[in-house]
């Protein structure tokens, strides 16, 4: 998501707001060639590219689908890139669920559908796009809205199997999502035709001999009074949680409210992580008992909500995976485990457009304008990759090193030390967390608390679902929440 501060207020979304030793000079000259093309599937690996790229990235757990405003490109395991695909965006986001990645921007009329063998289907659609969603089996939902609004369903070879036009004045249907089986479309709809705002999320059947016998096809409906309800995910066949301005409800798969939990903070992040969701609380709201601002949340299956660390101001970037969240403020940056507990903490120059997690929380793709590498987090320092500094480094390291030859010979016999630099300690456990190996792979795990604080994710994949966030409007978004996440400039 972009670093545009994203609260979701009632009545709707408000938009806040090494020096490298000279003796080693010549091995890191040819470092840098090969790692620049070599790509970052492996860990250590860099890549470069423009700075008006809008690069951003969406991670699976054998590569990467790296995303800009001219195409994607997948780099697997090995770092090699295996497939391009070429279009035209002017600022891409992207959407995730399982092994799909839908790509589009907001006010476009094309939407790219992704998995780790390359484009999927195409949908164009006619009026321009409102919101994305993805279902496990790839089933699309897409609002669009041009003389009305219509909200579409197409199935995983890019054929429509369900819409509706929402003619009723007053009435907008604000966001959506797909049961995993793709059976169900829930839609969320904000109605401001009466005195009082009010949401409905009506459930619909998507296929039309299932729903004959009811009206539009919709056989249930769950009414909020003076709410909004923004964002909605399934986290299984028979759950849907529901986020709103006042409550997180918990709806079952025939359209019945369970449960529902009151909301106490403003919401300023918001991702899917694998069964549950994550939640980044901002300031309290009056005359409630709140979190602290900048603590993360965790919404369980069944709708119960935990609490997990705080980062102590309020976060205005938030990208997730199966694995943790990655929560930013300003250029401080907080690993934080599907548990709540925090593994690793980063100061940055500013310079980053979005930090990645993979399924181990640890292992992220930490990505700038103008380059972009995978490595553990724990003691990570940009100075190691950065491909300018290294240059202006090299650069500086010739230049002595020519300078002392026209005065001395060259000492016969000597030898020059080179440092490794270190994969990064264990973060230390927080509010529960617990500390895991901090392996440079991706494939590491992360348990659950028994508060039923869950996986969380985001940007990663989202075989347990997608992600959303605030990020750097510098970097891209991406997120399998039905949040999109927006590409940087």
């Amino acid at each position: 998501m972009s670093r545009e501060k994203i609260s979701f207020n009632k009545y709707g979304l408000l938009i806040k707001r090494i020096i490298i030793p000279i003796a080693i000079a010549a091995v890191i000259i040819a470092g840098a060639i090969f790692i620049v093309n070599s790509g970052i599937g492996q860990s250590g690996k860099v890549i470069s590219y423009g700075a008006d790229s809008k690069t951003a990235f969406r991670i699976y757990d054998g590569g990467f689908i790296q995303y800009t405003k001219d195409g994607a490109n997948y780099y697997g395991g090995s770092g090699s890139k295996t497939w391009s695909d070429t279009y035209t965006m002017t600022t891409p986001v992207s959407v995730e669920r399982g092994d799909y990645t839908a790509v589009f921007e907001a006010g476009g009329r094309n939407v790219r559908v992704y998995n780790e063998s390359g484009l999927v289907y195409n949908v164009q659609t006619s009026d321009t796009i409102a919101s994305v969603t993805l279902a496990e089996n790839g089933y699309l939902g897409v609002i669009t809205n041009g003389e009305s609004y219509m909200v579409s369903v197409y199935n995983a070879s890019g054929n429509m199997l369900f819409q509706r036009i929402e003619a009723d004045s007053g009435v907008y249907p604000l966001c959506c999502d797909i049961s995993p089986k793709g059976n169900i479309i829930a839609i969320s709809y904000m109605d401001t035709s009466g005195i009082s705002i009010k949401s409905k999320i009506g459930m619909f059947y998507i296929n039309a001999d299932e729903g004959a016998d009811y009206t539009d096809s919709m056989f249930s409906a769950v009414s909020k009074d003076d709410e909004i309800v923004f964002e909605m995910y399934f986290v299984s066949d028979s759950v849907l949680i529901a986020i709103g301005d006042r409550h997180i409800t918990c709806i079952s798969s025939a359209g019945v409210e369970e449960s529902s939990v009151e909301v106490t903070n403003e919401i300023t992040g918001i991702a899917l992580c694998g069964n549950k969701v994550a939640l980044a609380y901002g300031e309290a709201m009056p005359d409630k008992d709140g979190q602290e601002t900048g603590t993360i949340m965790f919404v369980s299956s069944s709708g119960n909500l935990t609490t997990g660390y705080s980062i102590g101001s309020e976060v205005d970037y938030f990208a997730a995976s199966k694995g943790g969240v990655v929560a930013g403020s300003g250029t401080s940056y907080y690993g934080i485990d599907s548990g709540g507990g925090l593994k690793w903490n980063l100061n940055t120059s500013g310079n980053v457009t979005g930090i990645y997690p993979t399924s181990n929380v640890k292992v992220c793709v930490y990505a700038t304008r103008t380059w972009a590498v995978k490595e553990n987090m724990s003691g990570f320092d940009t100075m190691e990759y950065d491909p300018n500094l290294i240059k202006t480094t090299n650069d500086t390291s010739t230049t002595e090193e020519s300078q002392v030859e026209t005065v001395a010979d060259p000492i016969e016999g000597g030898t020059s030390d080179e440092t490794a630099a270190g994969d990064g300690t264990d973060g230390t456990a927080a509010a529960g967390g617990t500390v895991s190996t901090g392996t440079e792979t991706e494939n590491g795990t992360e348990g659950e608390t028994a508060s039923g604080a869950a996986d969380t994710s985001g940007t990663s994949d989202t075989s347990g679902g997608d992600s959303t966030s605030a990020q750097d409007s510098q970097g891209g978004q991406s997120g399998d929440t039905g949040s999109a996440a927006q590409a940087g400039e």
